[in-house]
């Protein structure tokens, strides 16, 4: 995506977002422009997650000085006070509709695998993955003078959360949600789950900051499973012990305790309690309904919800979630959505490659960035051009 004509054909390629401009014109983007166009705006923020630049002042600099930017029509003329006053006050609309496109477009994307696993594991639970899908959430730190709007989880610090809900065998984004930082992700697990009764023979896996015991039955009686780490002041009755699998196991954790429970009042419906010595010799409690699977079948699928740490950590360190532009809010949630459509738009671009890998993608881009350098170059010297020695 860093040369021109890539980044032309990604960003509108099968028309995805090739409805940009109408977009601008409905939501009014435009109206009070004169010398910053919605067009030249988004496409500077779609480089700016994509280059080392960081700030407001990076994005007036490099429209004016940098040849990517010019030759991928990001040049604006406009002032850096004018251009940070734009990134707040101008609608976000039009960013979220463009994310719903990206998204829709890599959900029907050929099958691909998220995370590469060895054929052994990906044969153990290739019958369940299907039915999987991911939740989990990440801290976004900003910087410390936000937090009358973005309290951190100390004085000195501001930050948002990103809860993420992906198709845990594919890879596309199912739901996106921004929530305030400190304290618990279980006020947000209903609305992550969406309505239960339109989803049938869905594995959730989940962390154990989203814990609801009434959930978890609302799961179970949709005819829906779930995979979890026990959370908050769930205390299983025990019901019936269950032998213990022959080690090793393919996920490598150690089986302890495998245990038939009920969870909370309810019972009439038992559901398996595993106590698993990971791999880092840690001990953690599993709960699940799936009370037919093997243990080792449930704790591969639990360790599998680490995949989504893969996005994380692309979306934090990769797109500079970790440098924020803007102070405003709005400014904020502009940035983290450029980066996901940043992420959708790679994936897209990337679709005949064998598997979806985030560090090749990355490699494959500093390729591009250097292969860039000297076309350009290049271009300018036969130009007569004089160069920077």
């Amino acid at each position: 995506m860093a040369s021109p004509k890539i980044f032309n054909q990604a960003i509108d390629k099968n028309n995805v977002i090739g409805n940009r401009d109408g977009l601008a014109e409905q939501f009014g983007y435009d109206w009070h422009a004169r010398k910053l166009h919605f067009e030249s705006h988004f496409r500077g923020h779609l480089l700016m997650q994509m280059t080392a630049y960081t700030s407001t002042r990076d994005h007036q600099w490099a429209a004016k000085n940098d040849p990517l930017f010019a030759a991928c029509g990001a040049g604006v003329e406009i002032s850096v006070s004018g251009l940070a006053q734009a990134n707040r006050n101008r609608p976000l609309a039009p960013l979220m509709i463009l994310l719903q496109q990206v998204m829709n477009a890599v959900a029907h994307l050929p099958h691909r695998r998220l995370r590469a696993l060895d054929k052994g594991t990906w044969r153990s639970i290739v019958n369940l993955l299907s039915r999987v899908e991911l939740f989990d959430a990440t801290t976004l730190k900003l910087p410390p003078k936000l937090r009358d709007w973005a309290p951190g989880l100390n004085e000195n610090q501001a930050a948002l959360k990103l809860q993420l809900r992906i198709d845990g065998k594919r890879g596309d984004f199912k739901k996106i949600m921004l929530t305030p930082a400190p304290g618990s992700d279980a006020p947000y697990f209903d609305d992550m789950l969406g309505d239960l009764e339109q989803q049938k023979d869905q594995i959730f896996i989940f962390d154990g900051g989203y814990w609801k015991l009434e959930t978890y039955h609302a799961i179970v009686d949709s005819d829906n499973d779930f995979v979890t780490k026990r959370g908050g002041n769930i205390q299983p009755h025990p019901v019936k012990e269950l032998s213990l699998p022959d080690e090793p196991l393919s996920s490598g954790y150690t089986v302890l305790q495998d245990t038939l429970v009920y969870l909370g009042e309810r019972r009439d419906r038992l559901y398996r309690m595993l106590r698993v010595q990971l791999t880092t010799d840690k001990e953690i409690i599993l709960l699940t309904s799936l009370v037919e699977a093997t243990a080792d079948e449930i704790c591969l699928l639990y360790r599998y919800r680490w995949t989504i740490e893969i996005v994380f950590r692309w979306l934090r360190q990769l797109l500079e979630l970790d440098h924020f532009m803007s102070e405003h809010p709005i400014g904020i949630v502009r940035q983290i959505v450029t980066a996901l459509i940043v992420w959708g738009l790679l994936v897209i671009a990337n679709q005949d490659s064998g598997k979806l890998s985030p560090k090749q993608l990355w490699r494959q881009l500093q390729a591009d960035l250097h292969r860039v350098v000297l076309q350009v170059g290049y271009q300018l010297g036969t130009q007569g051009a004089t160069l920077p020695t």
